[in-house]
């Protein structure tokens, strides 16, 4: 495409000569003064706008790939979608802007300011900064002052937020595994959802941070501070003996098993009670009373269930994975959009398969439970009484259905498995009832 000059905006351009001119103590040299000033989409790729004045201004949808934007002041601004994948940020004032969705992948943020701003007369008005689903992939972020930052749904996979202050953040949902946090402060953050898988969080002060529905495999949490964490719902409501055994299992789960012990449940009656949002991976409830009971978004992994009454129970989006339910009255339950696939166990180093332990509900007694767009791949349903369920779009592929009935169940969509080890069509409307 050939060049055209009325692209070009000539006295940005211009501004940018004086300020390098400036940078290098040349003669006609001044500092760049965008404060307020209306720039979307502008195309800034490897400017060198170190130490300029950029306060308020509107950058929404520029390109600011490989620029070097360290020490400017940008408080304020916004940079909503705006690219500065690489861009060098050391001591940039961020204070109040907003990048929402913006792309900072590989970008270094050592030493930025991300903090919260007051903004008019009234006491108690402030502009957060807005990082909300932007791209951090990579991105260092060391010393950092993200406190009170939204960061709802970043990514930042491999990011090193090593010494940063994120006190108060709201990271839900956000993707972070293999980030280092080590020495961070993230005292009452929202850490709902996030994925921490393989993340190092040593000697980082986690107290009072929300850590329901956390993925943490493979986490480093050594020395890290977790007093006064939200790891279940309602834990105030919950008896003084019941919450003691929560937090010594998340203890026991974060230290990789050098603090606290495996929660033991087993035989209690805890009809009704509220663990939604907790890690109870491993935990022993074989025998127990846990009908009506809230165990949304739960991380169930290798839990025993065996003989357990959850007639009644809330376990949607739970990770069941390897759960052994093997002769548990599970009637009217909710488990829809749960996760009942095999758990396979890795060697971190040599990425090899270790073991791989299916889902047990043989002999369950399931009448009217909701298995909704349930995955079931490979689990042992044999003996199972699934009479009056709904299945629909559930994957019971690879199952053992020897002996289940599925009478009066929805079927709708259902993935089953065939004589001869075939699946049935996926898009059929009704699976026969003796498929086994």
């Amino acid at each position: 495409m050939a060049f055209d000059p009325s692209n070009v905006d000539w006295k940005l351009a211009d501004t940018i000569r004086k300020h390098v001119n400036f940078l290098n103590n040349f003669a006609e040299g001044k500092r760049a003064d965008l404060r307020g000033q209306q720039h979307k989409g502008a195309l800034l790729n490897g400017v060198d706008l170190r130490r300029a004045l950029m306060t308020n201004a509107d950058f929404r949808g520029a390109q600011f790939v490989g620029a070097n934007l360290s020490e400017a002041s940008l408080a304020g601004s916004q940079l909503g979608a705006a690219d500065l994948t690489g861009a060098k940020l050391i001591k940039t004032d961020f204070r109040g802007a907003d990048l929402e969705q913006s792309k900072l992948a590989s970008a270094d943020l050592t030493d930025a300011d991300f903090r919260s701003t007051k903004v008019g007369a009234q006491a108690g008005q402030e502009t957060v900064t807005n990082l909300g689903g932007a791209d951090l992939d990579n991105a260092r972020a060391v010393r950092t002052n993200l406190g009170r930052a939204n960061m709802m749904g970043v990514t930042a996979r491999g990011a090193h937020f090593d010494g940063c202050a994120m006190d108060a953040a709201n990271l839900k949902g956000a993707e972070l595994s293999g980030a280092t946090f080590e020495n961070s402060s993230l005292r009452g953050a929202n850490l709902q959802d996030v994925n921490f898988s393989d993340a190092r969080l040593s000697n980082t002060d986690l107290s009072g941070a929300d850590l329901r529905s956390c993925h943490l495999d493979g986490a480093d949490m050594s020395g890290a501070d977790l007093s006064g964490c939200v790891i279940a719902s309602d834990m105030d409501a919950l008896d003084p003996e019941i919450c003691d055994l929560l937090v010594r299992h998340f203890a026991w789960i974060s230290s990789g098993g050098r603090k606290g012990e495996p929660a033991d449940f087993s035989g209690r009656d805890l009809q009704g009670v509220n663990f939604s949002g907790a890690d109870l991976s491993a935990a022993d409830f074989t025998g127990a009373n846990l009908a009506g009971a809230d165990l949304r978004r739960c991380s169930f992994r290798f839990t025993k269930f065996a003989t357990a009454s959850l007639e009644g129970a809330q376990i949607q989006r739970s990770d069941l994975r390897g759960a052994n339910f093997k002769n548990a009255i599970l009637s009217q339950a909710n488990f829809q959009a749960a996760v009942l696939t095999p758990m396979r166990l890795m060697d971190p180093r040599s990425g090899e398969e270790k073991g791989v332990w299916p889902a047990d509900l043989s002999g369950s007694l399931a009448t009217g439970a909701n298995f909704q767009r349930v995955d079931f791949s490979s689990a042992s349903l044999a003996g199972a009484n699934f009479d009056e369920c709904d299945l629909a779009h559930a994957h019971l592929t690879g199952c053992n259905i020897d002996g289940t009935s599925f009478e009066n169940a929805n079927l709708d969509k259902a993935r089953m498995p065939a004589a001869g080890g075939a699946l049935s069509d996926p898009d059929a409307t009704t699976v026969a009832a003796d498929a086994n």
